[in-house]
C-alpha cells in the first residue's frame, strides 16, 4: 500500500514533469496554473477498511469558481439539482471568503483521485479536465448568478474595476 509520502514525491514528480506546479502553503499540497485557472492539490490519508487496505491516499484538487456569489435558493436548488450531471468534480458553496460579508459564498469545484495507484496518465487527464470545467463553470454561474471571477481578483489590492 501507497503512504502519504510515496504518493505525495510521485505526484509531485507527475507535475514537475509537465505542468508549472508549486507547492502550496499546507503540507502535502501543490498549485498547478492550468490556462489562467488554479488548481490546489492536496494529498491526504483517509480510513478506508477494505480486505486490501485499512487505509488509502487521496489526491483532492479544488479551484475557486467565483467569490462573493449571492446565497439564493436558486443558487442552491441549482446545485443540488446539477451536481450529479459534472463529469468531473463537485460544487460546492462556502462562506465568502474574499469579502466575508453575510449572504454570499465562494463557489468551489472539488474532485477526489485514489492515489494510492494512480498514474501520470489519469493525472495529467485530471488537471485537463478539471481545467476545462472550471473555466465552463465560471462563465456559466457568473451569468446566471452573479459574483465575482476570480481572474478579476487582484490578491494584492482590490478587485479590478473597469472604468469604462
Amino acid at each position: 500500500m501507497s503512504n502519504l509520502i510515496s504518493v505525495e514525491k510521485r505526484v509531485g514528480k507527475f507535475l514537475g514533469g509537465r505542468w508549472k506546479a508549486s507547492r502550496g502553503e499546507e503540507d502535502h499540497s501543490w498549485i498547478v496554473d492550468y490556462e489562467g485557472v488554479d488548481l490546489y492539490f492536496r494529498i491526504r490519508e483517509i480510513e478506508w477498511f477494505t480486505d486490501d487496505w485499512d487505509s488509502i491516499v487521496v489526491v483532492e484538487i479544488s479551484s475557486i469558481i467565483l467569490f462573493d456569489v449571492p446565497c439564493s435558493d436558486e443558487l442552491f436548488e441549482h446545485l443540488a439539482r446539477t451536481n450529479g450531471d459534472s463529469l468531473f468534480g463537485a460544487i460546492f458553496a462556502t462562506s465568502s471568503s474574499w469579502s466575508e460579508r453575510e449572504g454570499f459564498c465562494d463557489l468551489i469545484l472539488n474532485h477526489r483521485l485514489m492515489g494510492n495507484h494512480l498514474d501520470p496518465d489519469e493525472l495529467n487527464l485530471a488537471i485537463v479536465a478539471i481545467g476545462v470545467v472550471v473555466d465552463e463553470f465560471r462563465k456559466e454561474y457568473h451569468e446566471s448568478f452573479g459574483g465575482i471571477p476570480v481572474i478579476d481578483v487582484d490578491i494584492f489590492g482590490d478587485e479590478d474595476q473597469d472604468e469604462s
